[in-house]
């Protein structure tokens, strides 16, 4: 019997599609490059975290050796871009942060905290390639080559139920965690489940334009979220930075700054986290096998 157009291996074999483009698009980003700038390094660890949202599905359907092997060699990978991405994000919030006042106190702050903590470096947001990255999608193209989409309903390949449902369940969890600890831990390891879902459902989000599942609130949750990282990633370097240094007044001012601004983005965050993430797990199922029209509601 042929598939049907809307059945859980057609689903697959799509998604997998998908993560072979990221790959494609790595290798392209990296192609002939002696340094990468910051928008290179954004749009690789951007294609890092969509791939290991896919591996982490795949874990779910019977690849769970194979997709621990593959998401260990991504996250090392991301790792070695790290520094310079937290280097060009705190400048960017930083001057965020400036614009948004008009307290010349706090502008001279900031301009003082630029100069102490984060002054022009070039090479350090604007790294050479790490060695073997390349080699590091490449091999992950080959896994998705050599990946298996098996027919049917088989024990442990139920894509919606165990792989996007469980995903889900797991990521509302940390949600409602997040909203009741409000630590900055908590929110982080909330941010990437969250941000993860929205890359599980952005290869099929053509198919939920009509659906209950609201993908644009979850994107604005995502944008929300990564802005409070960023917050809490530039407060924890300032609050660091501010021991080496004798001029500890303008580091005050500024993590004021960064305080007010945490607080307003929290509640913010809050409120969309119960928005999208509001339905149990058996809801968000029923939401998402209706828009895609795949097997039976459950």
């Amino acid at each position: 019997m042929g598939q049907k157009p809307g059945d859980e291996t057609a689903l697959m074999a799509r998604l997998i599609e998908a993560a072979r483009a990221q790959d494609e698009t790595a290798l392209t980003l990296l192609k002939d490059q002696t340094t990468l700038d910051p928008d290179r390094v954004h749009d690789l660890r951007v294609t890092v975290k969509r791939l290991r949202a896919l591996w982490r599905l795949m874990a779910t359907q019977g690849h769970r050796k194979t997709a621990d092997k593959r998401d260990k060699a991504l996250r090392d990978a991301a790792r070695q871009l790290s520094v310079a991405r937290d280097r060009q994000v705190m400048g960017e919030t930083l001057d965020a942060l400036r614009a948004a006042t008009r307290r010349d106190y706090e502008q001279e702050a900031v301009d003082a905290v630029r100069r102490l903590a984060l002054p022009e470096d070039r090479a350090a947001v604007a790294p050479v390639p790490p060695d073997g990255l390349e080699t590091v999608f490449r091999d992950d193209r080959a896994a998705w080559d050599t990946l298996t989409v098996k027919p049917g309903m088989e024990e442990g390949t139920d894509l919606l139920r165990k792989g996007f449902g469980r995903l889900y369940a797991d990521a509302r969890q940390r949600g409602f965690e997040a909203i009741a600890e409000n630590r900055a831990t908590v929110w982080h390891d909330f941010r990437n489940s969250a941000k993860a879902q929205l890359y599980l459902l952005d290869p099929i989000a053509d198919r939920l334009d009509d659906s209950e599942v609201a993908i644009k609130d979850l994107k604005k949750l995502g944008r929300r979220l990564g802005e409070l990282h960023d917050l809490q990633v530039l407060d924890d370097f300032l609050r660091q930075a501010r021991k080496e240094t004798d001029d500890k007044e303008p580091f005050a001012h500024v993590r004021q700054m960064i305080g007010r601004r945490e607080a307003a983005v929290v509640e913010d965050c809050e409120k969309r986290t119960r928005r999208f993430f509001g339905p149990k797990a058996k809801a968000f199922r029923q939401a998402l096998r209706q828009g895609l029209g795949v097997g039976k509601v459950g």
